[in-house]
């Protein structure tokens, strides 16, 4: 019940910030003394608050849904990526940041093509949301590689990672690591996606140099969640792979430490 009540409460009040500002900037749009750039600000403002609040009110209704309500469908998984890296660069906190697509496996699997791109928009926002922060110019890196059955999907960013308090209940329902307008569903969403698709997604690192998020799924079939308690942990071949991009990442950052010092 106390996890209902502060969910109601959170709801409640980012609901009653976005209305506010709607009724507010509704108000100012009466006057006639406004020129042309004031009244597009303005209007870009509503725009905003209604989007924010559609956002989270998909995310509750999709956090409340129990079973599948649609059938999976062979999909090339590298077009449901790029699908949802083209919707994140269109969300103001996606516009400055640099999203790099690296090595893009061509593999398929048979997926829900709707709510995987939900899926992988909640972790490229979250990876935007924290490059925002970087001492660095932001950037996103993300990479999909196959091994056997299996996808593994990889989201690195350089900003100043998870904090400590929240990384053991990062997955939890309602949980944000000080983000104003979050849901704190995004992450459970995320992973529960990926587990309706045979797989999981894990928090690798996380430091002050950057964040690293995995997201897997098999290709043609659902595994026991029992055989998927971390997939992280049994990876095979494909840390290998996975491994060379973060080693990358890292250099990256390391040089620009460097050079700032």
């Amino acid at each position: 019940m106390s996890a209902i009540g502060r969910m109601a409460c959170s709801i409640s009040h980012d609901m009653r910030h976005s209305l506010t500002a709607i009724y507010a900037n509704a108000e100012f749009l009466e006057r006639h003394d406004l020129c042309a750039g004031q009244r597009t600000d303005l209007v870009l403002e509503i725009q905003e608050a209604v989007i924010a609040m559609t956002k989270r009110i998909d995310s509750l209704l999709q956090f409340g849904r129990s079973g599948r309500p649609n059938p999976l469908v062979c999909e090339r998984v590298s077009l449901v990526v790029e699908k949802a890296v083209a919707a994140v660069k269109f969300h103001p906190e996606g516009k400055n940041v640099s999203i790099t697509l690296g090595k893009l496996s061509p593999a398929e699997a048979n997926i829900d093509a709707r709510d995987f791109e939900s899926a992988i928009y909640n972790l490229l926002l979250n990876a935007c949301q924290a490059a925002t922060h970087s001492t660095h110019a932001p950037e996103v890196t993300v990479h999909l590689i196959e091994v056997d059955e299996r996808i593994y999907l990889t989201i690195l960013d350089n900003g100043p990672g998870v904090p400590a308090s929240v990384r053991e209940t990062l997955f939890d329902p309602f949980v944000t690591a000080g983000k104003p307008n979050g849901t704190g569903l995004g992450l459970t969403l995320a992973r529960r996606i990926a587990e309706e698709h045979g797989g999981g997604l894990c928090l690798e690192e996380s430091n002050r140099g950057g964040t690293i998020f995995t997201l897997s799924l098999t290709k043609n079939r659902l595994l026991d969640q029992s055989d998927e308690s971390c997939i992280c942990s049994d990876r095979g071949s494909a840390i290998v792979g996975r491994h060379k991009s973060i080693a990358s990442f890292r250099h990256r950052r390391n040089q620009r430490t460097a050079g700032s010092t």
